[in-house]
């Protein structure tokens, strides 16, 4: 289901070999986005950005070594944190 005004909740996980391509990547995705983990970002972003986004991140990506996953979460999935929250993230969900 999408949320209010077609915002999509997304969560981008990747493990990409080359630091160089990583750090690119990590770079592409604070354009969207919050890092909540080395290699994870979340975001609330447009239909029409979250398809921009699916369309740029092939470039990348080596087919042969990297991983990238990308989730839409919806409003019928549950969030819960540990630990000491991201500032962005704060208000967003129950810190346990």
């Amino acid at each position: 289901m999408e949320r209010k005004n077609r915002e999509y909740h997304i969560l981008i996980i990747y493990d990409i070999v080359q630091d160089r391509r990583r750090t690119k990547f990590a770079e592409f995705l604070n354009g969207y986005g919050y890092r909540i983990q080395k290699s994870c970002f979340e975001a609330v972003i447009s239909k029409k950005l979250y398809k921009k986004m699916k369309k740029e991140v092939p470039r990348f990506l080596d087919r042969e070594e990297d991983s990238i996953r990308i989730y839409r979460l919806t409003d019928n999935c549950s969030i819960s944190h540990y630990g000491i929250p991201c500032a962005t993230n704060a208000k967003r969900y129950e810190i346990l």
